[in-house]
């Protein structure tokens, strides 16, 4: 019984280190977020926080910059994330089984290997208007060059582009990872029974994958609803507002331009408790929480 319990004060000992680090890190700014949130503070005044009650969030509704940044973050949220895991589906099943599978492999992965910041420098530089290789491209058929970087539509849908072309590969690579663990006499076994290639991968190989899928949408939801670095290092949120991001109007708000804690602080909360309740709904609505143990 000592033993026990000697072991039990030694484990929490070895943790404790770790415990205070992920306190200090996470809960204590989490909590002081939240407290910053009714208050208004910015960094250019030398004034103490004063405290406004729910005055940072009645401003959230009356932005039409947050507004612009919630328009463009639900578009990527609607386009980009489905037609991610359409192409990363569609690729894993494309480059199964076919001559080269391991250099195909190697080569669709590149793009999520390469930095955000080191990516979106080579894409401004393709999206320039006089001498991007894009442009150039498109002369060569008689086309008119385009705008991507002075347009609202083409830099939405220049970043959209960004989005798909780096994180198509890790659906990719996650369904492909998927397909190799399927166990290849199942799927035999349908085809001997007179099932056809499409039958099997409808009824068999896909509903196995499922989890996967769900798990990955969910991933990219996250991952979409805090995009950041691709629209600083492209457009700057421009041209206007009309790329700015949800998490990059943050940046501007508490860094960039404003410097506003306070109201920074209100947009971040409602940020969390939107990941957090559509993370939880998304769980819930596919029941992975039966599939994964949660």
């Amino acid at each position: 019984m000592m033993n026990s319990k000697k072991r039990k004060r030694t484990g929490f000992l070895l943790i404790l280190p770790l415990l205070i680090l992920f306190l200090g890190l996470t809960i204590y700014p989490l909590i002081y977020m939240i407290y910053m949130s009714f208050h208004q503070y910015s960094l250019a005044s030398w004034e103490e926080p004063r405290f406004i009650g729910w005055e940072n969030y009645r401003e959230i509704l009356r932005d039409r910059t947050a507004s612009s940044s919630v328009s463009f973050t639900l578009f990527l949220l609607f386009t980009a994330v489905p037609l991610e895991i359409l192409l990363g589906i569609g690729i894993a099943f494309l480059i199964r089984d076919v001559w080269g599978e391991r250099a195909l492999r190697s080569s669709l992965i590149i793009p999520m290997t390469i930095p955000p910041v080191v990516a979106g420098i080579a894409w401004k530089m393709l999206y320039n208007y006089e001498f991007g290789p894009i442009n150039y491209f498109l002369s060569l058929f008689g086309l008119p060059k385009v705008s991507w970087l002075g347009s609202q539509f083409f830099a939405r849908l220049g970043v959209l582009l960004i989005d798909v072309w780096q994180w198509t590969p890790f659906i990719f690579l996650v369904i492909y990872a998927g397909l190799q663990s399927i166990p290849r006499d199942v799927v035999e076994a349908s085809l001997v029974d007179g099932a056809s290639g499409w039958s099997a991968m409808r009824y068999i190989e896909l509903p196995l994958l499922r989890p996967l899928i769900w798990v990955t949408l969910i991933i990219r939801v996250i991952d979409v609803l805090k995009l950041f670095d691709i629209v600083y290092m492209v457009t700057f949120g421009g041209p206007g507002s009309a790329t700015h991001s949800y998490s990059f109007y943050i940046y501007k708000v508490g860094i960039s331009f404003g410097w506003d804690v306070g109201y920074a602080s209100a947009l971040s909360v409602i940020l969390l408790l939107v990941v957090t309740v559509l993370t939880n709904l998304l769980i819930r609505f596919l029941r992975l929480s039966e599939t994964l143990g949660l």
